[in-house]
């Protein structure tokens, strides 16, 4: 925004004001009454009552100059940008974040770098967990993300960088002084360059390629490679894999419980070791309950300590998995006071949770809070209380399973209301889930968000036998086949556009992750009966990354999962009974924690409650809940080796 052409436009528009009013040829009458004149906003420090030139030579006053002007991802801020000819200044970060929250205080704070950035910029504001899309193209793994942009949304480009391409020019955490330098030469830069620079970026956008997947047969073999690197990175004295960073990394555990039921147990040890070392960490926090977001140093170093309601539910649900056939002790304490964590902190009322408890922005590091001796409860870093579908979906179902195997109601009860509420508030029949419940609902539809809420409802489904879910479930998959792929395609795309794209967001991503998870909601929804293809369309899917899966690291566990669970089939326990049978209920609980590892529930009404187990070709029929897992182990070591 050019405060320049802005402060002078109203100032044309004061003088024109006056100018007409003494050019009348019979004066107005008198008001009724004596009034007062109120100065706008806009106008404080005019003195109207001088002639124009001495009234506005001081104007705009810092108070406007030195303040920020954000504007939305949005076509009015890119017409904007081109009609004055304007670099874009896009700032992508998130509130709870330390760093986005420091240099809200400090650099974006400054004077000079604030008349610069109004002066020379127009800014864009933009927060990235509600716009994973926009986060997907110019989010640089840091907060915040900044970038420097052509009006039109295209990357500025610069071969200022250690590899000497043209690469997009982008900041993570500055101080003042930084973002100053940065700010100025990139105005100049623009005004040198700004014709060769489109065409450039143009040359650039045909070229870049932001997904580097390789296609391949969707087999056992496809995750050989994978998991060879998975067990030569493993890190055996503070697990996970690499030395730095550490954070949670979900479905591990629960992918080597599915390849412990092939008789491939190499990573059952690892994902053991990863779990409880995590719990004995810096992340975990033995006394609110709960784990921080990261450590971004070698031996737990450069905590993050926000806690995310996603890496706690991914860490509730592998430690689910963790306690299949083995009671550890730690490991049921983390998972209870973990849950615990998002019933209080997270909680939000009348259900749901909120989407993070924020940093310490008051301390140094951002955990001020969590390192005092003793804590004061008052001083707790707030919850940010976005609340999307999502993370609400999962973190359900991860308490519906937590629950049973806790024997814990109240988890239960949780659970299935964080599931109501996204059914209630997000779920539309024929449009899919909306990704943000509150506040503030856009219309934003997300293939992270359809995949997570679909995989959500699914296993809620075979947590509680209830209906609605399983319709919920297949009514998202039904959106996502019918809107998120363009021409032969066979995987989909992170976003739906709800209006004109700008810049890179016209670039398709089909992001493995989500991918992934929507294939093994299509192939539970088969097993369930629900579709006819689930697994066909899941092999097409995988059949577009299963070439290299080992290049993208832990990235790719949720691909290796997908496929063993493609090539592999379930064990199944078919719950028999009335939904409202205390009978059925105990059964299904039991199912829940059953010591196998890909298992899928399926629901049957009859007259007496009993569960039928199956897998390969043989099956054990159980009335009584205690001697279900007996049944699962006598199934599972009779048919060892049966192709």
């Amino acid at each position: 925004m050019s405060f320049g052409r802005l402060g002078w436009g109203i100032a044309l528009l004061a003088v024109m004001s006056v100018s007409t009013a003494g050019a009348q040829e019979e004066p107005p009458a008198p008001p009724a009454a004596p009034s007062k004149f109120v100065m706008p906003p806009y106008l404080k420090g005019v003195d109207l009552n001088q002639p124009a030139q001495a009234a506005f030579k001081s104007w705009p006053s810092k108070e406007i100059e030195e303040r920020l002007y954000w504007l939305p991802w949005a076509g009015l801020s890119f017409q904007r940008a081109s009609l004055f000819n304007q670099p874009i200044f896009l700032f992508v970060s998130v509130p709870w974040n330390f760093y986005g929250q420091r240099i809200m205080k400090e650099a974006l704070a400054d004077p000079i770098a604030l008349r610069t950035l109004n002066h020379d910029y127009i800014s864009i504001a933009v927060r990235a967990d509600r716009h994973p899309d926009i986060y997907a193209r110019y989010g640089t793994g840091n907060w915040p993300a900044i970038s420097l942009l052509l009006p039109d949304g295209s990357p500025m480009l610069s071969q200022a960088n250690p590899k000497g391409l043209a690469l997009p020019i982008s900041l993570g955490f500055v101080d003042a002084k930084l973002l100053l330098f940065n700010l100025n030469e990139g105005r100049k830069y623009f005004e040198k360059w700004h014709n060769v620079l489109h065409g450039v970026s143009q040359i650039y956008q045909k070229r870049i390629d932001l997904e580097e997947y390789q296609a391949g047969a969707v087999d056992s073999k496809a995750v050989e490679g994978l998991v060879r690197w998975l067990i030569g990175n493993a890190d055996a004295k503070n697990g996970g894999f690499g030395v730095a960073p550490k954070y949670v990394i979900g479905g591990l555990m629960e992918w080597a419980r599915v390849r412990e039921d092939q008789q491939q147990p190499a990573l059952v040890a690892i994902g053991k070791n990863t779990v409880t070392k995590l719990i004995g960490s810096p992340l975990h926090d033995p006394i609110d309950g709960g784990f921080h977001r990261l450590a971004a140093a070698p031996e737990w170093g450069g905590i993050q300590y926000e806690k995310m309601l996603a890496g706690n539910t991914d860490l509730i649900r592998d430690m689910t998995f963790v306690l299949r056939g083995d009671d550890l002790p730690p490991v049921r304490e983390a998972l209870a006071s973990t849950a615990r964590f998002l019933m209080t902190v997270l909680a939000r009322p009348g259900g749901g949770f909120y989407h993070a408890q924020s940093a310490d922005s008051g301390s140094t590091d951002g955990g001020g809070y969590w390192t005092q001796t003793p804590r004061d409860a008052k001083k707790a870093p707030p919850a940010d209380k976005l609340v999307l579908a999502g993370p609400n979906a999962l973190a359900g179902a991860a308490l519906l399973r937590a629950g049973a195997l806790l024997g814990d109601a109240e988890l239960q009860k949780a659970g299935r209301a964080a599931l109501d509420l996204v059914l209630a508030r997000s779920v539309q029949a024929g449009r899919g889930a909306d990704h943000v419940v509150e506040p503030d609902p856009d219309g934003g539809r997300f293939l992270v968000t359809q995949a997570d809420a679909a995989f959500g409802f699914e296993d809620a489904y075979e947590a509680t036998g209830d209906p609605r879910y399983l319709d919920a479930a297949k009514g998202i998959v039904a959106f996502v086949r019918n809107n998120m792929k363009f021409g032969t395609e066979t995987n989909f795309r992170d976003h739906v556009a709800t209006g004109a794209d700008f810049g890179l967001l016209e670039l398709p991503i089909h992001p493995l992750p989500d991918n992934a998870r929507l294939a093994r909601v299509l192939v539970r929804l088969e097993t369930q009966g629900a579709i006819t293809d689930g697994r066909e369309i899941a092999r097409a899917i995988l059949g577009n990354y299963a070439g290299d899966l080992a290049t993208h690291g832990t990235h790719s566990i949720e691909a290796g999962l997908a496929i063993d669970e493609i090539v592999n089939e379930p064990m199944t326990v078919t719950i028999e009974g009335a939904h409202d049978d205390p009978q059925a209920s105990a059964l299904r609980r039991a199912a829940l924690s059953a010591p196998h590892g890909w298992v899928v529930i399926r629901t049957r009404a009859a007259t007496a409650a009993a569960a039928e187990v199956s897998w390969r070709g043989s099956t054990r029929r159980v009335g009584d809940p205690a001697t279900l897992a007996a049944a699962v182990r006598e199934l599972a070591g009779s048919v060892v080796g049966t192709p």
